[in-house]
């Protein structure tokens, strides 16, 4: 939220001056050293920050240990990743933050940048995308500029990321987009029109979780009954259940839930925990990961991750991780990356391993598909 901007610029910054002295953060959790099984091929992909206002897209092995920095122009957010088993090629794509004005896309074998493409000057991105299930396309999310009216825009791959359509109507401000497993798609509308990042319509919000067709048709969009939860960043548990991660712009001494979750054609269901418990979430999800039953959550924020059981709908664990923020499941573990470098392996319930990556990682990661 905008009137917390200056604390996050100095936690960050205390975080750079960190990890740059090759000081790790105190988590409270085991710091076994990961296995080197797997180390230096390239697994993971994030965003980053450096000194002196420098950014950077990263990719990294399962550690979170960095193979390739690539140099970015501005802060990016989210990352798209192609699969070359099924789309015979090997792109990943870069964000930028919201209003963003740019994606750069490059080889995550190779780590050599091809091609950046900016906003047309009445758009600008909202810091997602994500491929085409047969990787024709590429898909993101932005917003009309002066207005925040939500689309998603169609790059052509073959063309070199030649911008070919949009697909309106899903309304205001649509934050991240995945694919689900028939091809069709989930968006998180997060309902707020903003001048740079400064929200307008607190009081008119129509946040929503809108799904749509392969080919951009409409299918449903469900709202939360609290218009002050704007829905952000969403997971997936390849059953049908879409997770949405909400950020609330109501009263600061207010803590409603923060995660709710659909299965296909139903209304929301909040997750559930005590309010004190969605107080160490300082309003905020960032990322969002299932494996099985069980789903993780981070806040940067709230420097902390939940873990909640799906079946039973109750918050299991509750754990502090300096400015945690990226969240992947793989292979029946749970990956957290954190702004202060740390980052994590686990099982739902237990074995927790860290690492030290030295990377300052942003809001995502996002894993290579095999």
């Amino acid at each position: 939220m905008s009137n917390r901007a200056p604390i996050d610029l100095k936690r960050r910054k205390l975080l750079i001056l960190a990890a740059f002295a090759g000081v790790g953060a105190t988590t409270g959790l085991s710091l076994k050293a990961f296995s080197d099984r797997n180390r230096s091929q390239p697994a993971l992909i994030g965003n980053a920050l450096g000194q002196n206002k420098q950014y950077y897209t990263v990719v990294a092995d399962w550690q979170g240990n960095a193979i390739f920095k690539l140099s970015l122009p501005e802060r990016a957010h989210g990352v798209a990743i192609s699969q070359e088993s099924t789309m015979g090629f090997v792109d990943a794509v870069a964000f930028a933050r919201r209003p963003g004005h740019f994606f750069q896309v490059f080889d995550y074998i190779t780590g050599e940048k091809k091609v950046l493409i900016d906003a047309s000057p009445d758009r600008h991105f909202y810091g997602h995308g994500v491929f085409s299930q047969d990787g024709r396309w590429l898909l993101a999310t932005e917003g009309v500029r002066n207005t925040s009216q939500g689309l998603i825009g169609v790059y052509d791959v073959a063309a070199g990321y030649h911008k070919v359509d949009e697909w309106h109507g899903i309304g205001i401000g649509p934050h991240e987009i995945i694919r689900l497993d028939d091809g069709s798609y989930a968006v998180g509308v997060g309902g707020v029109h903003t001048q740079g990042r400064e929200p307008l319509n607190l009081e008119t919000m129509q946040p929503s979780l809108t799904r749509l067709s392969r080919s951009g048709e409409i299918v449903s969009q469900v709202g939360l009954s609290d218009k002050k939860l704007s829905i952000r960043h969403l997971g997936y548990n390849h059953d049908g259940v879409v997770l949405c991660g909400q950020q609330y712009r109501g009263e600061p001494d207010d803590y409603p839930a923060l995660i709710a979750m659909q299965d296909v054609g139903g209304e929301l269901t909040n997750l559930n925990a005590e309010p004190e418990e969605w107080a160490r979430f300082n309003h905020y999800i960032a990322s969002i990961a299932v494996v099985d039953d069980y789903v993780l959550a981070t806040s940067p924020p709230g420097n902390c991750y939940g873990i909640w059981s799906i079946s039973q709908n109750r918050l299991l664990e509750l754990n502090s991780l300096t400015d945690a923020s990226g969240a992947i499941s793989h292979d029946g573990y749970f990956y957290i990356s954190s702004g202060s470098g740390e980052t994590i392996k686990r099982l739902p319930l237990e074995n927790t391993l860290a690492n030290q990556s030295h990377v300052l990682w942003d809001n995502h990661w996002t894993a290579i598909p095999k």
